[in-house]
Parts: C-alpha cells; sequence; structure tokens
C-alpha cells in the first residue's frame, strides 16, 4: 500500500486528460490535490467526479483566486509535499523550414522558465514536508528526437529533463526528490482542436507494444513516485512510451 494520505499536491496542467488520471489515483489513495488552472469548466468537473474520494481536489484560478496562494494551501490542509509541472500541449510535427526562432524560444520559455519557477515559487514549503517530491514531464522526442513530436517540444521537453538531473542533484540532500515522466503515445491531454494540435493516433501505429497509453497508466506511475515509499528515486526518467523510446 503506497502512503499518499494525509499528503498535498499542487498540481499545474492537471485539468488535461492525461493529468486527470493522476488526480484521482492520487484523491483515491487519500491525498489531497491542488489544481492551477485556466480551464474552470474542466477543474470543475475533476472535482465533481473526486467526491466521495479519501484525498480532497480543489482548484485556484483567476475565477477562483483563494487556492493560488501557497499559504493558502497550507492553512486548508496543512502542508505541500508535492509539486507536479505538467503543462503545455504538443504541437503537430512540422518541417523544419517551417519552424521559427520564436516558435522555439516561445517553447523553451513556457517549459523550461515555467517549470523552474513553479519549484522556485513552491520550494519552501517542500522543505518542510517530510517526504517532499516533484514530478516534472517530458516526451520521447526530449530523449531522442522521435520524428513523431514537434522539434520545439522536443528541445524545449529536453530542456526540462536537463533541469530534473541538476535539481535531482541540487534538493537529494534534503530529502526532496525529483524525477520526469517522459510520456508520448499517450491519449491527447488536450483534444485536438486543429491541424495545429499534435493527436496520437498520428503515432499509433508506431508504439511498439500496440496500444496508445492511458491516462490511469499515466496515474498509477504518478502515484508510486510520489508516494513516501518511493524515497530512494530521484534524478530519473520513467518512459511512458509503449517503446517509443527505450533506453
Amino acid at each position: 500500500m503506497l502512503t499518499l494520505k494525509g499528503r498535498t499536491c499542487v498540481f499545474a496542467g492537471g485539468t488535461g486528460v492525461v493529468g486527470r488520471g493522476a488526480v484521482l489515483a492520487m484523491a483515491a489513495g487519500g491525498m489531497n490535490v491542488v489544481l492551477g488552472t485556466h480551464n474552470v469548466e474542466s477543474a470543475e468537473a475533476i472535482v465533481r467526479e473526486a467526491e466521495g474520494l479519501p484525498g480532497r481536489v480543489v482548484y485556484g484560478s483567476k475565477e477562483k483566486p483563494y487556492f493560488q496562494e501557497a499559504e493558502n494551501i497550507v492553512k486548508e490542509f496543512g502542508s505541500i509535499d508535492v509539486l507536479i509541472s505538467n503543462t503545455g500541449a504538443f504541437d503537430a510535427p512540422l518541417p523544419l523550414d517551417e519552424i521559427t526562432e520564436e516558435d522555439l524560444a516561445k517553447k523553451l520559455t513556457h517549459q523550461i522558465s515555467g517549470a523552474f519557477g513553479m519549484v522556485k515559487r513552491y520550494l519552501p514549503y517542500l522543505r518542510q514536508s517530510k517526504a517532499g517530491r516533484i514530478i516534472l514531464n517530458a516526451s520521447a522526442g526530449a530523449q531522442d528526437g522521435f520524428d513523431g513530436e514537434n522539434l520545439v517540444d522536443s528541445v524545449a521537453r529536453g530542456g526540462v529533463i536537463s533541469l530534473t538531473y541538476a535539481l535531482a542533484r541540487q534538493l537529494a540532500g534534503e530529502g526532496i526528490t525529483v524525477n520526469c515522466i517522459a510520456k508520448s503515445g499517450i491519449v491527447n491531454d488536450h483534444a485536438p482542436r486543429s491541424p495545429k494540435n499534435f493527436d496520437v493516433a498520428t503515432v499509433a501505429d508506431r508504439i511498439p507494444v500496440g496500444v496508445v497509453g492511458t491516462t490511469e497508466n499515466y496515474g498509477a506511475l504518478v502515484s508510486y513516485i510520489v508516494s513516501e515509499e518511493a524515497n530512494f528515486i530521484t534524478g530519473q526518467v520513467f518512459n511512458l512510451s509503449g517503446g517509443l523510446h527505450i533506453g
């Protein structure tokens, strides 16, 4: 049995299809989850779905600012023990000639600076936890340049992996673990709204295990990494890709 009960997770990017699986898995184990989101409709749907689970699920947004502040989270739940950064949709792959420097710069800022800023914001509270956990998210392309992804996504998430390694070394002595989930070949976190958005259907027949990953697959892995029992694992990249990346 994983020890999740009574702990609190701040989750950026938890209102998408994939994130939902982790939110519900953690709440089912007794962990409280605070969603930071601009998608109020999705957040409210997840909160309703989590009703009756041992852990509470709440959200903070511009429309509901109370849970945007760390002090209020601690006041409500007693601690902040886990931080998950899973923000940013994937773009559809494009030929190199169609990718601009501005495209890359924007993605780098969102993925790397966004995750770094979130860690800095909540680190003082994680330091007070008896089992602090940080999870960042990357992709298969970040490790091997997988051409099923957009180049800017692969490069930016490669930076996230480097950030994982650096933070893990910096924080290991404080008992805070930092790990990364490289997720690829999983159900779309945000349904494709245009040809500019990545669609898992474009790589489904290339997934070695023969199936598309599910939100439950993601939730199960997250639940283990954030548990108190995972205290001996840090600085690792977990490939959740059905074999799109191996090694």
